[in-house]
Protein backbone atom coordinates (compact mmCIF):
# COMPACT_ATOMS: atom_id res chain seq x y z
CA UNK A 1 0.00 0.00 0.00
CA UNK A 2 1.55 3.38 -0.89
CA UNK A 3 1.51 6.59 0.77
CA UNK A 4 -0.49 8.04 -1.65
CA UNK A 5 -3.36 4.89 -0.90
CA UNK A 6 -2.67 5.37 2.71
CA UNK A 7 -2.81 9.14 2.77
CA UNK A 8 -6.45 8.87 0.45
CA UNK A 9 -8.01 6.52 2.79
CA UNK A 10 -10.34 8.33 5.46
CA UNK A 11 -13.61 10.27 5.23
CA UNK A 12 -14.81 13.03 4.88
CA UNK A 13 -17.03 15.18 8.05
CA UNK A 14 -18.79 17.49 6.14
CA UNK A 15 -20.22 14.75 3.92
CA UNK A 16 -21.88 13.75 7.08
CA UNK A 17 -24.25 16.87 6.88
CA UNK A 18 -23.36 17.98 9.91
CA UNK A 19 -23.34 22.02 10.60
CA UNK A 20 -20.33 22.10 12.31
CA UNK A 21 -17.46 19.50 12.17
CA UNK A 22 -16.95 16.92 14.84
CA UNK A 23 -13.09 18.73 15.11
CA UNK A 24 -14.27 21.28 16.31
CA UNK A 25 -15.97 20.15 19.41
CA UNK A 26 -12.87 17.64 19.81
CA UNK A 27 -10.96 20.49 20.15
CA UNK A 28 -13.35 21.80 22.88
CA UNK A 29 -13.09 18.85 24.67
CA UNK A 30 -9.26 18.34 24.72
CA UNK A 31 -8.63 22.06 25.93
CA UNK A 32 -11.44 21.82 28.53
CA UNK A 33 -9.44 18.64 30.01
CA UNK A 34 -6.34 19.79 29.52
CA UNK A 35 -7.22 22.97 31.79
CA UNK A 36 -9.30 20.87 33.66
CA UNK A 37 -5.90 18.66 34.32
CA UNK A 38 -3.84 21.80 35.54
CA UNK A 39 -4.51 21.36 38.86
CA UNK A 40 -3.32 17.62 39.12
CA UNK A 41 -0.27 18.27 37.15
CA UNK A 42 0.39 20.82 39.42
CA UNK A 43 -0.05 19.07 42.28
CA UNK A 44 3.37 18.45 43.13
CA UNK A 45 4.05 22.57 43.36
CA UNK A 46 0.83 23.52 44.26
CA UNK A 47 1.38 24.97 47.79
CA UNK A 48 4.26 27.20 45.74
CA UNK A 49 1.67 28.36 43.64
CA UNK A 50 -0.53 29.35 46.64
CA UNK A 51 2.28 32.05 46.93
CA UNK A 52 3.20 33.15 43.68
CA UNK A 53 1.72 36.26 44.66
CA UNK A 54 4.68 37.01 47.58
CA UNK A 55 7.39 35.68 45.43
CA UNK A 56 6.12 38.23 42.60
CA UNK A 57 7.51 41.03 44.84
CA UNK A 58 11.37 39.21 44.59
CA UNK A 59 13.87 40.76 42.71
CA UNK A 60 14.81 39.91 39.92
CA UNK A 61 11.57 37.17 39.56
CA UNK A 62 11.97 35.22 36.56
CA UNK A 63 12.35 32.14 35.30
CA UNK A 64 15.03 30.95 38.00
CA UNK A 65 12.30 31.62 40.50
CA UNK A 66 9.62 29.28 38.28
CA UNK A 67 11.33 25.97 38.12
CA UNK A 68 8.93 24.25 39.94
CA UNK A 69 7.00 24.10 36.76
CA UNK A 70 7.29 20.91 35.66
CA UNK A 71 6.54 19.73 32.17
CA UNK A 72 3.39 18.02 33.40
CA UNK A 73 1.86 22.02 33.56
CA UNK A 74 4.32 23.41 30.85
CA UNK A 75 1.75 20.43 28.79
CA UNK A 76 -1.23 21.07 30.05
CA UNK A 77 -0.84 24.73 29.40
CA UNK A 78 0.10 23.73 26.25
CA UNK A 79 -2.58 22.04 24.85
CA UNK A 80 -5.41 24.38 26.60
CA UNK A 81 -4.22 27.11 24.55
CA UNK A 82 -4.08 25.40 21.33
CA UNK A 83 -7.54 23.64 21.58
CA UNK A 84 -9.18 26.61 22.95
CA UNK A 85 -7.96 28.71 19.88
CA UNK A 86 -8.53 26.44 17.53
CA UNK A 87 -12.44 25.75 18.42
CA UNK A 88 -12.74 29.82 17.96
CA UNK A 89 -11.05 29.57 14.23
CA UNK A 90 -13.19 26.23 13.58
CA UNK A 91 -16.46 28.10 14.50
CA UNK A 92 -15.56 31.51 12.95
CA UNK A 93 -14.97 29.45 9.94
CA UNK A 94 -18.21 27.59 10.53
CA UNK A 95 -20.14 30.64 10.64
CA UNK A 96 -18.90 32.22 7.74
CA UNK A 97 -19.54 28.92 5.54
CA UNK A 98 -23.24 29.21 6.45
CA UNK A 99 -22.77 32.48 4.15
CA UNK A 100 -20.22 31.53 1.74
CA UNK A 101 -17.51 29.02 1.33
CA UNK A 102 -15.87 31.94 -0.17
CA UNK A 103 -15.56 33.79 3.03
CA UNK A 104 -13.14 31.41 4.39
CA UNK A 105 -11.15 29.57 1.57
CA UNK A 106 -7.53 31.03 -0.35
CA UNK A 107 -9.26 29.70 -4.17
CA UNK A 108 -7.66 32.45 -6.27
CA UNK A 109 -6.14 29.58 -8.27
CA UNK A 110 -9.15 27.32 -9.00
CA UNK A 111 -11.66 29.60 -11.24
CA UNK A 112 -14.07 27.22 -12.40
CA UNK A 113 -14.86 26.35 -8.46
CA UNK A 114 -14.31 29.86 -7.66
CA UNK A 115 -17.21 30.07 -10.72
CA UNK A 116 -19.49 27.66 -8.76
CA UNK A 117 -19.00 28.90 -5.20
CA UNK A 118 -20.05 32.11 -6.24
CA UNK A 119 -23.22 31.20 -7.85
CA UNK A 120 -24.08 28.49 -4.99
CA UNK A 121 -23.75 24.98 -6.91
CA UNK A 122 -23.26 22.02 -5.26
CA UNK A 123 -19.97 20.95 -4.56
CA UNK A 124 -18.71 17.70 -3.46
CA UNK A 125 -16.34 17.46 -0.12
CA UNK A 126 -13.26 15.94 -2.11
CA UNK A 127 -13.14 18.79 -4.21
CA UNK A 128 -11.53 20.85 -1.26
CA UNK A 129 -8.99 18.60 -0.77
CA UNK A 130 -5.56 20.42 -1.05
CA UNK A 131 -7.22 24.03 -0.55
CA UNK A 132 -6.38 26.48 2.26
CA UNK A 133 -8.25 28.49 4.46
CA UNK A 134 -7.47 31.85 5.60
CA UNK A 135 -5.50 31.95 8.71
CA UNK A 136 -7.48 32.67 12.22
CA UNK A 137 -6.50 36.60 12.28
CA UNK A 138 -8.18 37.23 8.43
CA UNK A 139 -11.16 35.02 9.27
CA UNK A 140 -11.48 36.87 12.66
CA UNK A 141 -11.14 40.48 10.99
CA UNK A 142 -13.72 39.39 8.45
CA UNK A 143 -16.63 37.65 10.62
CA UNK A 144 -16.32 41.41 12.62
CA UNK A 145 -16.46 43.41 9.69
CA UNK A 146 -19.42 41.58 8.78
CA UNK A 147 -21.19 41.44 11.91
CA UNK A 148 -20.38 45.40 12.41
CA UNK A 149 -21.78 45.84 9.19
CA UNK A 150 -25.09 44.00 9.61
CA UNK A 151 -24.55 41.23 7.43
CA UNK A 152 -24.78 38.69 9.62
CA UNK A 153 -27.30 37.85 12.27
CA UNK A 154 -27.35 39.77 15.57
CA UNK A 155 -26.81 36.38 17.56
CA UNK A 156 -23.18 36.17 16.73
CA UNK A 157 -22.51 40.16 18.01
CA UNK A 158 -21.01 38.99 21.10
CA UNK A 159 -17.98 37.78 19.01
CA UNK A 160 -17.07 40.98 18.05
CA UNK A 161 -17.71 43.41 20.86
CA UNK A 162 -14.46 44.94 22.20
CA UNK A 163 -13.63 42.95 25.20
CA UNK A 164 -14.13 39.91 23.50
CA UNK A 165 -12.10 41.26 20.63
CA UNK A 166 -9.23 42.05 22.44
CA UNK A 167 -9.85 38.27 24.85
CA UNK A 168 -9.85 36.45 21.26
CA UNK A 169 -6.84 38.27 19.87
CA UNK A 170 -4.60 37.95 22.50
CA UNK A 171 -5.79 34.05 22.45
CA UNK A 172 -4.55 33.79 18.87
CA UNK A 173 -0.74 35.73 20.05
CA UNK A 174 -0.48 32.87 23.03
CA UNK A 175 -1.50 30.39 20.38
CA UNK A 176 1.33 31.58 18.10
CA UNK A 177 3.64 31.94 20.63
CA UNK A 178 3.58 28.45 21.82
CA UNK A 179 3.54 27.45 17.96
CA UNK A 180 6.59 29.38 16.71
CA UNK A 181 8.79 30.27 19.24
CA UNK A 182 7.29 28.38 21.94
CA UNK A 183 9.02 29.57 25.41
CA UNK A 184 6.07 31.67 26.84
CA UNK A 185 4.19 29.84 29.67
CA UNK A 186 1.07 31.14 31.96
CA UNK A 187 1.80 30.93 35.16
CA UNK A 188 -1.09 29.17 37.09
CA UNK A 189 -2.78 31.76 38.73
CA UNK A 190 -2.97 33.91 35.49
CA UNK A 191 -3.96 31.03 33.49
CA UNK A 192 -7.03 30.11 35.65
CA UNK A 193 -8.35 34.19 35.66
CA UNK A 194 -7.43 34.28 31.50
CA UNK A 195 -8.87 30.91 30.71
CA UNK A 196 -12.29 31.03 33.55
CA UNK A 197 -12.73 34.60 33.88
CA UNK A 198 -12.61 35.78 29.74
CA UNK A 199 -12.54 32.50 27.23
CA UNK A 200 -15.44 30.65 28.91
CA UNK A 201 -17.54 33.04 28.72
CA UNK A 202 -17.26 33.68 25.09
CA UNK A 203 -17.16 29.53 24.77
CA UNK A 204 -20.17 29.69 26.90
CA UNK A 205 -21.66 32.02 24.47
CA UNK A 206 -21.19 29.64 21.71
CA UNK A 207 -22.27 26.50 23.09
CA UNK A 208 -25.72 28.53 23.48
CA UNK A 209 -25.99 29.31 20.42
CA UNK A 210 -29.04 27.33 18.73
CA UNK A 211 -27.20 25.88 16.29
CA UNK A 212 -25.00 24.22 18.80
CA UNK A 213 -26.63 23.82 22.00
CA UNK A 214 -27.82 20.32 21.43
CA UNK A 215 -24.17 18.81 20.44
CA UNK A 216 -23.26 18.73 24.28
CA UNK A 217 -22.56 15.06 24.03
CA UNK A 218 -19.49 15.64 21.39
CA UNK A 219 -17.72 18.00 24.27
CA UNK A 220 -19.26 17.74 27.41
CA UNK A 221 -18.09 15.94 30.55
CA UNK A 222 -20.35 13.27 32.42
CA UNK A 223 -22.31 14.71 34.66
CA UNK A 224 -21.11 14.47 38.43
CA UNK A 225 -22.87 12.76 41.10
CA UNK A 226 -23.05 15.58 43.64
CA UNK A 227 -24.89 18.06 41.30
CA UNK A 228 -21.59 20.50 41.22
CA UNK A 229 -21.26 21.93 37.11
CA UNK A 230 -17.96 22.76 37.22
CA UNK A 231 -18.44 25.19 34.02
CA UNK A 232 -20.99 26.84 35.71
CA UNK A 233 -19.54 26.84 39.31
CA UNK A 234 -15.82 27.99 37.52
CA UNK A 235 -17.67 30.97 35.27
CA UNK A 236 -19.23 32.34 38.71
CA UNK A 237 -16.00 32.22 40.87
CA UNK A 238 -13.85 33.28 38.22
CA UNK A 239 -15.97 36.81 37.41
CA UNK A 240 -15.05 37.45 40.87
CA UNK A 241 -11.47 39.83 41.19
CA UNK A 242 -10.25 38.02 44.21
CA UNK A 243 -10.99 34.56 43.61
CA UNK A 244 -10.33 31.40 45.59
CA UNK A 245 -7.72 29.60 44.11
CA UNK A 246 -8.28 26.68 45.69
CA UNK A 247 -11.81 26.62 45.10
CA UNK A 248 -11.09 26.84 41.48
CA UNK A 249 -8.16 24.08 42.20
CA UNK A 250 -11.34 22.04 43.41
CA UNK A 251 -13.88 22.40 40.56
CA UNK A 252 -11.39 21.67 38.19
CA UNK A 253 -11.01 18.38 39.09
CA UNK A 254 -14.14 17.78 39.49
CA UNK A 255 -14.44 18.16 35.32
CA UNK A 256 -11.23 16.79 34.75
CA UNK A 257 -12.68 13.31 36.93
CA UNK A 258 -15.62 13.67 34.98
CA UNK A 259 -14.12 13.52 31.67
CA UNK A 260 -11.95 10.57 33.34
CA UNK A 261 -15.10 8.88 34.39
CA UNK A 262 -15.22 5.35 33.26
CA UNK A 263 -18.70 4.39 34.33
CA UNK A 264 -21.77 4.47 31.33
CA UNK A 265 -24.97 5.78 32.86
CA UNK A 266 -27.06 5.13 29.76
CA UNK A 267 -25.74 1.29 29.91
CA UNK A 268 -25.63 0.27 33.77
CA UNK A 269 -25.20 -2.97 32.67
CA UNK A 270 -21.85 -3.06 32.04
CA UNK A 271 -20.74 -0.66 35.26
CA UNK A 272 -21.31 -4.14 37.22
CA UNK A 273 -17.57 -4.67 36.74
CA UNK A 274 -15.56 -2.09 36.80
CA UNK A 275 -17.86 -0.70 40.13
CA UNK A 276 -16.81 -4.37 41.16
CA UNK A 277 -13.49 -3.83 40.80
CA UNK A 278 -12.65 -0.42 41.83
CA UNK A 279 -14.54 -1.20 45.30
CA UNK A 280 -12.54 -4.58 46.26
CA UNK A 281 -9.33 -1.91 45.37
CA UNK A 282 -10.49 0.68 47.42
CA UNK A 283 -11.45 -1.82 50.01
CA UNK A 284 -8.18 -3.56 50.33
CA UNK A 285 -6.22 -0.12 50.81
CA UNK A 286 -8.44 0.78 53.46
CA UNK A 287 -7.88 -2.22 55.14
CA UNK A 288 -4.14 -1.94 54.95
CA UNK A 289 -4.38 1.69 56.12
CA UNK A 290 -7.49 1.97 58.16
CA UNK A 291 -8.66 4.93 56.91
CA UNK A 292 -11.83 6.24 56.05
CA UNK A 293 -13.71 5.25 52.73
CA UNK A 294 -16.26 7.70 51.20
CA UNK A 295 -18.18 7.98 47.77
CA UNK A 296 -16.18 10.33 45.32
CA UNK A 297 -18.66 12.85 44.24
CA UNK A 298 -17.83 12.56 40.71
CA UNK A 299 -18.82 9.17 39.65
CA UNK A 300 -20.40 8.15 43.58
CA UNK A 301 -19.07 4.93 43.91
CA UNK A 302 -17.80 4.08 47.47
CA UNK A 303 -13.68 4.09 46.18
CA UNK A 304 -12.63 7.48 47.38
CA UNK A 305 -9.97 6.64 49.65
CA UNK A 306 -8.43 8.51 52.53
CA UNK A 307 -4.40 8.59 53.10
CA UNK A 308 -2.44 9.26 55.73
CA UNK A 309 0.56 10.47 57.01
CA UNK A 310 2.18 10.59 60.65
CA UNK A 311 4.77 12.71 62.13
CA UNK A 312 6.03 13.86 65.68
CA UNK A 313 8.31 15.88 68.03
CA UNK A 314 11.36 12.97 68.70
CA UNK A 315 13.67 13.47 71.88
CA UNK A 316 17.13 12.93 72.08
CA UNK A 317 16.38 9.21 73.19
CA UNK A 318 14.31 8.40 70.42
CA UNK A 319 10.75 8.59 71.70
CA UNK A 320 8.00 11.13 70.86
CA UNK A 321 7.16 13.82 73.12
CA UNK A 322 4.08 14.30 70.67
CA UNK A 323 2.95 12.21 67.77
CA UNK A 324 -0.01 12.72 65.99
CA UNK A 325 -1.56 11.65 61.94
CA UNK A 326 -3.00 14.03 59.38
CA UNK A 327 -4.77 12.94 56.24
CA UNK A 328 -3.44 14.36 53.52
CA UNK A 329 -4.93 13.27 50.05
CA UNK A 330 -8.01 11.60 48.65
CA UNK A 331 -8.20 9.25 45.61
CA UNK A 332 -11.24 7.84 44.04
CA UNK A 333 -9.89 4.53 42.35
CA UNK A 334 -12.86 4.65 39.70
CA UNK A 335 -12.21 8.06 38.21
CA UNK A 336 -9.78 9.11 39.38
CA UNK A 337 -10.57 12.01 41.21
CA UNK A 338 -7.96 13.35 43.44
CA UNK A 339 -7.28 16.39 45.94
CA UNK A 340 -4.47 17.27 48.62
CA UNK A 341 -4.55 19.09 51.71
CA UNK A 342 -3.54 22.42 50.08
CA UNK A 343 -7.15 22.55 49.06
CA UNK A 344 -9.01 23.51 51.68
CA UNK A 345 -12.23 20.68 52.94
CA UNK A 346 -15.41 21.05 49.94
CA UNK A 347 -17.82 22.27 52.52
CA UNK A 348 -15.20 25.98 52.92
CA UNK A 349 -16.21 26.40 48.92
CA UNK A 350 -19.96 25.98 49.82
CA UNK A 351 -20.49 22.11 48.86
CA UNK A 352 -22.14 20.09 51.20
CA UNK A 353 -19.83 17.01 51.23
CA UNK A 354 -17.34 15.61 53.58
CA UNK A 355 -14.80 16.74 55.80
CA UNK A 356 -11.82 15.09 54.05
CA UNK A 357 -9.17 17.11 56.14
CA UNK A 358 -8.29 15.58 59.90
CA UNK A 359 -5.74 15.55 62.15
CA UNK A 360 -5.34 13.26 65.52
CA UNK A 361 -2.75 13.79 68.15
CA UNK A 362 -1.52 10.62 70.17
Amino acid sequence: MSIDDILKDGFHLRGLERNITDYSFISLKTALNSYFSTYKRSNLFFARVLTEEENKGEKNHGYENDYYYITQYIEAYTETILHFQHFIELVCKEILRKENELLVLNIDHKHELFYRLLNKEVVEPSEFEGLRTKEFSATYQRLCALIDNNKLDSRYNFLSNKKNKKVLEALNDLRNRIWHRGTFVMRYKSLDKFIGGYILPIINEIVSLPEFNEMSYLWKYKSVQSGIDPIKELLSELAKEKFDLGKVAFLKEIGRAAYSNPLNYKMKFFNTQIIESVTRTAEREVESFQTPLYDCPVCGIESLVTYEESDGEMEQDGSFSSYWTFSYAVKCHCCSFYISRELKNPNKYGFNLPDYWYGIEH
